[in-house]
């Protein structure tokens, strides 16, 4: 007989693998467990990085606002208007620092609003009237470290991309926010607000670049917070899992171990405990009726063996007639008896 010709039913049954129930229950919350944590997990991560972002940018909005506030007006006009760009070859740009009191007197506000929020990275800049473009004025770098610092009078086009010089040139008039976004120095979110003079006319803008470490630490704090104790949970959970399973498999063992004794023919069985529980559940009925079912079929046996026995002793008891009826009805037997008979009277006379 070929592999064909075998019956899909037989054919199954030899594929077929034991796996246990316990360690399917187990295996089947897990995976739930898996699901359900690293879902919470990745929403308290989500949800930690987007009010530290959130409440970041706020902060950083707050504090250009009010930055620019602090900015003399008159004192900016002056720098852009009648200082000149200073040529350093050395420098990528090509511009270099103008060693100007308004030059210093501007960096050093700058200065103080970097100390207010430690961190933050102030400049201002300004449209030129002639040619519209943006151009770099001052720059706290000057003062802190000139290397990081933007020169004065660079075009603001030849810094940043095309998205950011429109968020940039809006500041001008209104408070913005630029998206984060990465450079070769990191990741970083920045906010402008216009420089207004005494007659509410913007001169210019404020901008400050602050670093996103600090929506990197919480992150990190939220990790280091949060997946240790979601695990203990997990590994908690499961091993509550396992001990549940334990309990629900018990029951089911001791009634598969009663089921084959009973295919062996042994009915005097008691599994009266598992259904004696104060908690009653489909496993207690399960107990009772195999209870049941166990008493059931002696008593159907032993009846069964009685019955068997009667017809035995009656098929005897025709056996023997029968045997004793072919013996009287055998013509020999029936000679045997007419001498017998003729002996008889014989032995008389």
């Amino acid at each position: 007989m070929s592999q064909s010709d075998v019956p899909k039913e037989i054919s199954s049954a030899r594929k077929a693998y034991r796996f246990a129930l316990r360690w399917k229950l187990l295996v089947a919350f897990a995976g739930a467990f898996t699901l359900v944590f690293a879902g919470i997990a990745v929403w308290i991560l989500l949800y930690s990085v987007g009010s530290a972002e959130t409440r970041l940018v706020n902060q950083l909005s707050t504090t250009t606002s009010g930055g620019s506030a602090t900015i003399n007006a008159q004192t900016f006009e002056d720098l852009i208007s009648t200082v000149p760009k200073v040529i350093n070859p050395d420098s990528a740009t090509g511009l270099g620092y103008p060693d100007s009191p308004l030059y210093l007197a501007s960096t050093q506000t700058l200065m103080d609003i970097h100390k207010t929020v430690s961190e933050s990275q102030p400049y201002t800049y300004y449209k030129d009237a002639k040619d519209g473009n943006l151009y770099f004025a001052a720059s706290y770098g000057y003062l802190a470290d000139p290397q990081f610092g933007v020169e004065f009078g660079v075009p603001v086009g030849e810094v940043v991309d095309e998205a950011t010089y429109e968020i940039m040139e809006a500041g001008l008039t209104q408070l913005t926010n630029a998206p984060a976004y990465t450079d070769p120095y990191g990741d970083w979110i920045s906010a402008y607000a216009p420089i207004l003079n005494a007659q509410g006319e913007s001169v210019g803008g404020l901008g400050i670049d602050y670093p996103l470490a600090y929506v990197d630490e919480v992150r990190g704090d939220v990790i280091r917070t949060v997946v240790p104790v979601l695990l203990v949970t997990y590994i908690f959970l499961l091993g509550v899992v396992l001990l549940i399973s334990v309990r629900i498999v018990g029951p089911l063992k001791r009634l598969t171990g009663a089921s084959r004794r009973m295919a062996d023919g042994e009915y005097d069985i008691d599994i009266s405990s598992i259904g004696d529980s104060r908690l009653q559940d489909e496993i207690s009925d399960l107990a009772k009726s195999f209870q049941d079912m166990a008493i059931k079929v002696a008593a159907r046996e032993k009846s069964l063996k009685t019955e068997v026995q009667r017809m035995k002793i009656e098929i005897d008891h025709k056996r023997r007639e029968e045997s004793v009826r072919e013996i009287t009805d055998n013509d020999d037997f029936a000679g045997l008896a007419e001498r017998a008979r003729i002996l008889r009277e014989r032995m008389k006379g």
